[in-house]
């Protein structure tokens, strides 16, 4: 800023001078050389020699002006730091960036788009895409005779939109059919004479169980099995009397039983009559039924309420007693795209798909989704309409594994 103020005041001096001079070559001027020149020389000594003083002063200022300005431009192209020049040499590579075989710091992505360019991010780039198969030449598939597809049972299907329902699993008691089940008492107060049947022995309706005495008349006769069904209890021996009220036998049709489900106060609204439930006992077997009543009421020792379902043909793992897991579906969702469980294969821990192109069939990377029994969501891979291999996904599974083929080769996005 100094050195500028200097420059301006020396070039303003310059410009009085030669507008000085100017004025003096009119005639019209009023400085003391004019005078001089008019009058001659002063008569006062202090005044003599003023002309020869002001041009040798108008010659030094001129020479001063111009040494300034000199200094300043050789300051400006050498040393001298300006924030106008500093932000010029900033933006400087900028007009560059577009030169082929510039060298700058930040070359990689100007010249991102630039043919023989270097890029240290370009491999990664392209790193996931070799060998991918994106529906052009090169995919790795499984080859099959029209022979080997029928006999290997193989069907493509087509993928559509479909409904997942969710479950939840409550715990459940298996009860005697209170319906299928009657208990045996004597018709007087009676002695018991014989003993015919004992407990778990399969009766048919009108089978004797016993013989008893009537104690008033002392007439015998005998008692028998009410329905088709297994002795459950026996409370009865020979020679001992029994009262009216007493139940000497109970006889049950094992065929039919009671699942009562201990459920949760918050999915009591989800619940109602007729709805499927799938019972499974401790090794896995399965029966199924459906709700036919709901308690109204909250048990106070349990805190849930009871939705019973009748079991019809329920094998020895649901008799009366054991408990087992009921699976209710409570919701159903509608989403884009399901396929069939088996259709669904694993290879190397990742869920695939086999998809038929022109190689062939192909595995193909999935994302699954909400899954229930019998379907399974794909979030990823399958878009509906897209065709897929639904039965006989296991058989090229095999194929595959067998013939030591890269399920990674050509694999597809």
């Amino acid at each position: 800023m100094k050195n500028l103020l200097l420059l301006v005041g020396s070039l303003l001096l310059a410009v009085s001078i030669a507008a000085e001079e100017k004025t003096c070559a009119t005639g019209d001027c009023s400085c003391t050389s004019c005078v001089a020149k008019e009058k001659g020389t002063f008569s006062l000594p202090a005044l003599q020699g003023l002309e020869k003083d002001e041009h040798a002063v108008s010659d030094h200022a001129n020479e001063a002006a111009e040494e300034v300005v000199e200094k300043l431009e050789n300051e400006s192209h050498t040393d001298c730091d300006h924030d106008h020049s500093a932000e010029e040499h900033v933006d400087e590579p900028a007009p560059h960036a577009d030169h082929e075989g510039c060298d700058h710091g930040t070359e990689p992505e100007v010249h991102a788009d630039h043919e023989r360019c270097d890029h240290g991010a370009e491999p990664e780039v392209h790193a996931d895409h070799e060998g991918c198969d994106h529906g052009g030449e090169g995919a790795v598939g499984i080859e099959l005779s029209e022979e080997m597809i029928l006999k290997t049972g193989i069907q493509i299907h087509e993928a559509q939109g479909g409904t997942i329902s969710k479950a939840s699993v409550f715990p459940a008691e298996i009860k005697l059919n209170r319906d299928t089940t009657a208990a045996v008492s004597p018709r007087y107060a009676s002695m018991v004479r014989q003993v015919f049947a004992e407990i778990g022995d399969e009766v048919k309706k009108g089978d004797i169980l016993a013989s008893l005495e009537n104690r008033e008349t002392m007439a015998v006769y005998t008692i028998s099995a009410p329905l088709d069904g297994v002795i459950i209890s026996k409370d009865l021996a020979i020679g001992e009397t029994a009262g009216e009220d007493k139940v000497l036998y109970e006889v049950a049709d094992l065929s039919s039983v009671w699942a009562d489900i201990s459920v949760f106060p918050q999915y009591q609204h989800l619940l109602h009559k007729g709805m499927p439930v799938t019972f499974i006992a401790h090794d896995g077997c399965e029966a199924t039924g459906k709700v036919k009543y709901i308690s109204p009421i909250v048990s106070h020792e349990t805190r849930t309420f009871t939705a019973r379902c009748v079991l019809e043909g329920a094998k020895d793992d649901f008799t009366p007693g054991v408990f087992v897991r009921a699976k209710i579906k409570v919701e159903t969702v509608e989403v884009p795209v399901v396929v069939e469980r088996e259709a669904i294969q694993s290879l190397e821990g990742f869920p695939v798909l086999f998809v038929p192109n022109d190689h062939g069939f192909q595995p193909l990377e999935i994302q699954l989704g909400l899954a229930d029994d019998h379907y399974i969501e794909i979030k990823s891979g399958l878009k509906p309409g897209d065709r897929y291999v639904g039965d006989g996904a296991f058989a090229l599974k095999a194929q595959m594994v067998t013939s030591g083929m890269d399920p990674h080769a050509g694999h597809g996005h």
